[in-house]
């Protein structure tokens, strides 16, 4: 028997060694599995797949469909370094096993490969071929490379939008691509969903799932979640994308639970206070079974705890990239939703004041640990210091779910400035004024938010300012206090807000001690890898963003939803739905001849000045070139929809360079 075909059995993580020697995880038979023809009623529909590229492995995969009475099928492995596959170019022939426990998924772990090599894989069952699929091992560490290229993306609803990025992306010269969570959404829409995602993507009905308020409906058990990857992976441009590139991937909270922390889901307000145990190693599951990530499962493990997929690469001496998981250990929500009795208040449009006290008095009570304000838990932090301390690459890259950057919205101050440029736009004599008097509002509304109330507000400040004008009393009570009155928010939003403590801003705590280490340690060319927010962010990620004078540490680049709704929708709905944020308006949106103009991106940049570029109406993928010398990104924001087909190819409608010199914690907009 051929050494190099050899492979023990037991595990649904099978290993074969491309160049001698024998492997095996989890031990079992050494009897391989014979290769009995033809299997009947099966079929490759899901495509193929890769996954963890090392310098001397890379993880295969596929899955088989079909039915045989739940019986296992034998589908044969081929790995050559030619796309025919000639037989003196066979580094792999092994028969494999698909198991019915394991939903017919393979994935199989190739050894003994060489480094910076491309190779070429396909599956049989009995002669006939699943698609091809082309892979590349990493370069050795400390191999000098001139450059990487690679796509960071996040985000690919199936009940959202359009997936022609998908077939773009295929065009592209990769090495690999990072997938930052969100690969699936638990929860399929209840209803029409017309003109909301291409036709092509029909509604998916899930074979248990439990429904929600809205007429949704929410994966609950493995069957649900098998479904939901066996349905993304049907699309043929995912699976040319597979196809095309190893993927390195991490989950995010849709993967399980929208919003989710530990095995605890965020429906309703208290919904966190019942473990979801099963559910969670559910979605545990599928994810292992679906994604050629090169980690293990232990099913016999009753904790949701079963698994561990943060881990790190390697590549040449260019770049180090850790992937991390932000919500299988992390701590509940700083303030939970129990207390306020919705996710705003809680995970949304927080007061930053109020998050850092609850925050600190946590830290106090568990005798200064972060243990119960963390997002990475104290293991993993841990592990993340000794990988990014002890990297010897150029570039330290972060696969990191949620964004590092602080956004934050003075709203006392953000309202003074609409009310201001009313007044302008009202009297065009005040225009030289226009910061003055925001300023001075901004100072009276405050001295009204310390009295808790608008009664009695003399206006003391924005009267002096205004006399300069010559408004007198009597034409300042008759005229300008009733259209400023007019424009007034409840007195509560009369704050400093953050506007989504599901990020790394509700951990403030913990991405502090991250970000002090890096700058204890001189650690540099830290940029963090991003997605979640359904938005493109680049900019600076501080060492302490309430400092009066913040020092940058590294950068954080923040990829738009590959196929989403926008960040910006979802702050519409909410001022135009909420009557409490309806005097907000103006700072999500405005209406100009009927036509709706962005108003968000230059609201966040006014209150987060280390935010160097935002895009919060897009969809679209990020594209990343490592040099020695920088890192280059640029945006692809994609086109929309056409009725309910997606754009014709290319589906770019365009794009925002970004770049990073080696050296710098930096990002400049080009």
């Amino acid at each position: 028997m051929d050494r190099r075909q050899f492979l023990k059995w037991g595990s649904f993580l099978t290993v074969t060694v491309a160049t001698g020697g024998l492997t095996a995880c989890g031990g079992g038979s050494d009897s391989e599995p014979q290769d009995t023809g033809n299997p009947e009623n099966f079929s490759f529909v899901h495509g193929v797949a890769s996954g963890d590229p090392k310098p001397d492995s890379v993880v295969l995969w596929t899955r088989v469909e079909g039915n045989n009475g739940k019986r296992p099928v034998v589908v044969r492995l081929q790995v050559s370094t030619q796309p025919d596959f000639p037989p003196p170019s066979l580094l792999v022939n092994q028969p494999l096993m698909a198991r019915p426990e394991w939903d017919y998924t393979i994935r199989n772990k190739v050894t003994g490969l060489t480094a910076g090599t491309r190779y070429y894989y396909r599956f049989l069952l009995g002669n006939r071929p699943s698609t091809v699929g082309r892979t590349r091992t990493a370069a050795a560490a400390g191999t000098p490379l001139a450059q990487l290229r690679i796509a960071f993306v996040s985000c690919q609803d199936w009940n959202a939008n359009h997936w022609a990025g998908m077939e773009e992306l295929v065009q592209q010269d990769l090495d690999f691509i990072v997938h930052v969570g969100d690969y699936i959404y638990e929860a399929v829409p209840g209803g029409s969903r017309a003109g909301n995602v291409e036709e092509r993507h029909t509604a998916l009905q899930l074979p248990n799932g439990t429904v929600l308020p809205d007429g949704s409906v929410y994966a609950t058990t493995l069957d649900d979640y098998r479904f939901l990857y066996r349905s993304y992976r049907s699309d043929p441009r995912l699976q040319a994308l597979h196809a095309a590139f190893p993927m390195i991937a991490i989950w995010d909270d849709h993967e399980f639970s929208d919003n989710s922390w530990q095995d605890r889901q965020t429906y309703d307000s208290d919904d966190d206070l019942t473990p979801r145990t099963a559910r969670r190693r559910a979605a545990n599951q599928a994810w292992f079974e679906y994604l050629p990530a090169d980690v293990s499962l232990d099913t016999d493990n009753p904790s949701f705890q079963n698994i561990q997929i943060y881990r790190s690469f390697t590549f040449g001496n260019l770049a180090t990239l850790l992937m991390t998981d932000e919500r299988l250990y992390r701590a509940d929500h700083i303030i939970p939703e129990e207390s306020t009795g919705r996710a705003v208040g809680s995970l949304f449009f927080v007061p930053a004041a109020t998050l850092a006290a609850a925050e600190a008095q946590k830290i106090a009570a568990a005798g200064n640990t972060l243990t119960p304000v963390s997002m990475l838990g104290d293991t993993q932090r841990a592990w993340w210091q000794d990988r990014v301390g002890g990297a010897a690459t150029t570039w330290k890259l972060w696969g990191n779910q949620v964004s590092l950057l602080r956004m934050q919205v003075d709203v006392t101050q953000a309202v003074a400035n609409l009310i201001a440029r009313a007044l302008v736009l009202a009297n065009s004599a005040l225009s030289s004024l226009q910061s003055a008097i925001a300023d001075a509002l901004a100072s009276d509304l405050r001295a009204a938010k310390a009295a808790g109330t608008y009664a009695n507000l003399a206006y003391t400040a924005l009267r002096n300012v205004l006399s300069q004008a010559g408004i007198d009393a009597a034409t300042f009570d008759a005229n300008i206090k009733p259209f400023i009155e007019s424009r007034l928010p409840a007195i509560a939003l009369l704050d400093r807000f953050i506007l989504n403590a599901d990020q790394w801003d509700g951990y403030n705590a913990e991405r502090k001690n991250l970000v002090g280490f890096l700058k204890a340690n001189n650690i540099r060319n830290v940029v963090g890898l991003s997605g979640d927010f359904h938005a493109f962010f680049a900019g600076q990620v501080m060492d302490d963003y309430d400092a009066a004078t913040p020092a940058p540490v590294m950068v954080d680049l923040a990829t738009a939803g590959l196929s989403s709704n926008s960040l910006l929708s979802g702050f519409r709905a909410i001022v135009d739905n909420d009557q409490a944020f309806a005097a907000l308006r103006e700072l999500v949106y405005s209406n100009v001849g009927g036509a709706v103009v962005n108003t968000f991106d230059t609201t966040l940049r006014t209150f987060n000045p280390w935010i160097r570029h935002a895009d919060t109406n897009t969809e679209g993928y990020a594209l990343v070139t490592l040099t020695p010398d920088k890192l280059s990104c640029t945006f692809h924001t994609l086109k929309l929809l056409d009725g309910g087909t997606a754009p014709a190819q290319p589906a770019t409608a365009s794009t925002k360079v970004l770049e990073v010199v080696a050296g710098t914690a930096d990002v400049s907009v080009l």
